[in-house]
């Protein structure tokens, strides 16, 4: 009897010391937590910045369609710690970022490095995921942040979405988390970019129009021929390309689909050429089959891209019989060049976007030895070959296309 309950007492203690341990950590109630989706910085007006945040407005009735829209909170800091302070005073929650999936730099904070300052002072401390995303605008980054909302929808899953969707379907987007910031800033082996995104305040959207068909109005009166209606305020017009931390220059959407093509990261997309001097055009559906970087111990380089193209559309004055001959024949020469200008007005602002760099590293064996060659200042000198191959997909459908 008196082993049994030793045995009970054993089995209590055991288990009022493990009850602790299984508690959350200082638990929150939800309702109690504000969670920041997007984190905006501008340069501020009295303090050194001016920080926006989106947070996910909870749907006001369950099992709704409806989506929350969001809530913004805006204040001056000089830190983004002193701005929260200040934002939490005026709200009945606490603000938690462990949810935030964007960055929005205003091109301003950009090119004076404020990515630099955030990552290494706040990601930590308040539990940001590397995997979020980076936006620079070309204005500031509150007006763009009311722009990608400007539709009542702050449904994140969707945003993300749509940017990465974009990328795939016209690879004329790149979509970088910071946690490639990171690693490009840590070792030197290649330059970060960033979607480039602008606000566009005429833009009629479709929360607008839905507004004037339930008034009884026509939702296109204020459209006029060649504007822009449907979708948001905000849109995403290229890429962003830094030098370390800094932004130092931007690439157009067509640029950005090259610089895409070399690194590897296209996948397919349309785009419309010009057809020789006949003033007519071609639309071609292009396809990326692979792409190849070489760097030679006498820093001779080059960019073997190998393309698939298909004939969407063209006009009728481009005769049939000259498409294929153009297609393999002409076009590659024009991607060619035109990823050369591209090249250059990277290397321009001191970029190694094309990622040169991650070829480059290996001609050494130690990362001291790489460290030493000072690649960024040699790159300044560098100029690669590109190599252009196109196939026609029409030509080839059902062939072996290796």
């Amino acid at each position: 009897m008196k082993t049994k309950l030793m045995r009970l007492f054993a089995a209590i203690t055991v288990f009022a010391s493990i009850m602790p341990l299984s508690a959350c950590l200082d638990p929150v109630p939800l309702d109690e937590c504000g969670f920041v989706i997007t984190i905006g910085i501008d340069r501020g007006r009295e303090k050194r910045f001016y920080y926006t945040f989106a947070l996910q407005r909870p749907l006001s009735e369950q099992n709704t369609d409806a989506e929350g829209g969001a809530i913004a909170l805006a204040a001056e800091g000089d830190g983004i710690f002193e701005a929260i302070n200040e934002m939490e005073g005026n709200v009945p929650y606490s603000l938690d970022f462990s949810r935030t999936n964007f960055l929005i730099f205003s091109r301003e904070t950009a090119e004076a490095g404020g990515a630099e300052e955030l990552i290494s002072t706040s990601f930590d401390a308040l539990k940001i995921r590397t995997s979020a995303v980076m936006i620079v605008s070309e204005g500031s980054a509150s007006e763009f942040i009311g722009g990608m909302y400007s539709n009542n929808d702050a449904n994140i899953s969707k945003l993300l979405s749509a940017l990465m969707l974009d990328e795939k379907k016209t690879g004329m987007v790149t979509v970088m988390s910071v946690s490639r910031l990171l690693e490009a800033c840590s070792d030197g082996r290649f330059d970060y970019c960033a979607a480039y995104g602008v606000y566009d305040d005429g833009i009629i959207t479709d929360t607008g129009q839905k507004k004037s068909e339930s008034d009884g109005k026509n939702p296109l009166a204020e459209v006029e021929i060649g504007d822009r209606a449907g979708g948001l305020k905000s849109m995403i017009v290229g890429a962003a390309v830094f030098s370390g931390f800094r932004m130092t220059g931007t690439l157009t959407r067509y640029e950005t689909m090259l610089l895409n093509m070399v690194t590897g990261a296209f996948k397919t997309g349309v785009v419309t050429f010009p057809y020789k001097d006949t003033g007519g055009t071609v639309s071609v559906l292009l396809s990326l089959e692979k792409s190849r970087l070489a760097v030679g111990n006498d820093l001779s380089g080059s960019a073997r891209i190998t393309l698939t193209a298909a004939v969407h559309g063209k006009d009728a004055d481009v005769p049939d019989s000259e498409i294929d001959a153009w297609l393999t024949g002409e076009l590659p020469g024009i991607l060619a060049e035109d990823m050369l200008n591209v090249f250059m007005k990277c290397r321009g602002a001191d970029s190694d976007a094309m990622r040169f760099g991650t070829e480059a590293v290996k001609l050494f064996s130690t990362a001291a030895g790489w460290n030493a060659f000072l690649w960024k200042e040699r790159y300044r000198d560098f100029l690669p070959a590109f190599y252009v191959a196109v196939k026609n997909a029409d030509k080839y459908i059902g062939e072996d296309m290796q």
